[in-house]
């Protein structure tokens, strides 16, 4: 088994010719290397893992959440996945500072 990792929020799992995303330019993937690349990947209704052969991905853009913990896991998930992003927000939830600034403890309470 692979080490365990963060994963970055689902994705949309699409057949080609799906009418949601038919003006888009998504590239076309085999259904195994979606499964491989998206272990956390979500299906759209158009889209079979055992009857479709190639797949086009969606990347969703998830409004700012606290992760919610579910029951759904990912073989190489490092915590279960989110109720809300299908991502296990390791990646998410790390704060990114600015070149120069500095953190600041919060103000103690007595």
């Amino acid at each position: 088994m692979s080490d365990k990792r963060d994963l970055p929020p689902a994705v949309i799992v699409h057949r080609p010719d799906c009418l949601d995303v038919h003006d888009r330019l998504l590239r076309q993937l085999p259904t195994a290397e979606i499964a491989r690349l998206y272990p956390n990947g979500r299906r759209h209704d158009c889209f079979q893992f055992h009857q479709n052969s190639v797949g086009v991905v969606e990347e969703v853009h998830y409004l700012p959440h606290e992760y919610e913990e579910s029951e759904e896991t990912a073989p190489d998930a490092v915590r279960l996945l989110c109720r809300r992003c299908g991502g296990t927000h390791g990646v998410l939830d790390a704060l990114v500072l600015p070149p120069g600034a500095r953190t600041v403890d919060p103000p103690k309470r007595e």
